[in-house]
Order: C-alpha cells, then structure tokens, then sequence
C-alpha cells in the first residue's frame, strides 16, 4: 500500500531540504510550489489566469511572469493573496492529486507549505511538520529568494504559525542545527513508521 507523507512548515524551514533527503531514500516528491511555478509558465492555464486577474504589470518585458514582484505585492495586501491562490490553488490541487495516483513508489511525499489551508491535509496519511526558529526562517528567506526583512516577513505573516501546525503534525522535526541532525531525524521517522 502506497505511504503518503505531507511535508509541511513555514517558508524558510528547511522543507526543501527534508525533502531532497527523502527522494534519496527512495520517496517520490510532488512539490506543489514546483507545480505552480510550471503552471504559471507562458502560455499555460495559470499563466493566463493570472494575467487576466491582476493585468501585465507583473510580467517582463519577455512576458514572464515576475514572482518576486508579485509575491511582494500580494504578501502585502491580504485580498490580493486571497484571489490569486484563488486561481491557483484549484489548479495546483488537479495537479499534484494526478502526479499522486500516477506514482509507482511506495512513499509520496507531498511538499506543501500549505498543506493545511488548501485542503491537501486530507489526501495524506502522516503530515510532517519541520520547523525553526523565527530568525533562521527570516535568515533563510531573505539569503535564498534575495528580498528584504519585510517582504519576508509579510511571507511568513501570511502562512499557518508554526502553533497552528503543530496541532495537526504526526512528526516535528526541528530543523535549528546540523544537517546531520537533521537528517538522523528523517531516517528515524522514514524508516521507524515503515517498521524497518
């Protein structure tokens, strides 16, 4: 029977980085935020939806969508946020649902920061929850996406609190020292749920 994990936490976590080890000890990883990045792709169906929804002004000259330049306007403005994952969540959903059912591992990790808030929660057997301390979090956002203490704090303002997660999480995993650590912590979970 195929095991579905649903990898979670705030932006800045390290959820990348658990689910890079997990796809090295065998997992298939449906990445969601991957899946709305190729749908927003020119000419593709979110592409389009976006650009009918919030006009040119958040595309290059080459007619790319700019993500830094949306991400920064609608993590400032709640409303904006709320009608673009209106767009995008239906669609991302379809999506990693199919890449689900037409998977041939036995582990499925579903990587969704929003796990919880689209719904996702209920396709998965154990949810993961990985976590850090709010300092690692602003230091990782800003280093990997190249932003300003602001604009990541208004991306983390706007996910579930680590609190709220962990009503739901089946296993914590804290990601505030080594890789190594780290990585003892998926092996112990990957492999101690399996009853290896």
């Amino acid at each position: 029977m195929k095991r579905t994990i649903g990898l979670t936490g705030n932006s800045g976590a390290g959820k990348s980085t658990v689910a890079e080890y997990l796809e090295k000890l065998g997992a298939e990883i449906i990445d969601a935020d991957r899946i709305s990045r190729e749908l927003c792709e020119p000419g593709k169906i979110g592409y389009l939806a976006v650009k009918e929804a919030f006009g040119t002004e958040f595309f290059r000259a080459g007619g790319t969508l700019d993500r830094h330049k949306l991400g920064a306007y609608v993590f400032a403005d709640r409303e904006a946020l709320i009608r673009l994952n209106n767009i995008l969540h239906p669609l991302v959903l379809n999506e990693v649902r199919r890449r689900k059912e037409a998977s041939e591992k036995d582990t499925v990790v579903i990587d969704c920061a929003l796990l919880v808030d689209t719904g996702l929660d209920r396709d998965v057997d154990e949810i993961w929850l990985v976590r850090a301390g709010t300092g690692r979090k602003m230091e990782r956002i800003q280093s990997r996406d190249g932003i300003d203490r602001t604009h990541a704090e208004n991306r983390l303002n706007s996910q579930a609190s680590e609190q709220q997660m962990l009503g739901v999480a089946d296993v914590v995993l804290t990601n505030d020292g080594t890789l190594e650590q780290l990585k003892k912590q998926v092996e112990e979970h990957f492999y101690g749920t399996n009853g290896l």
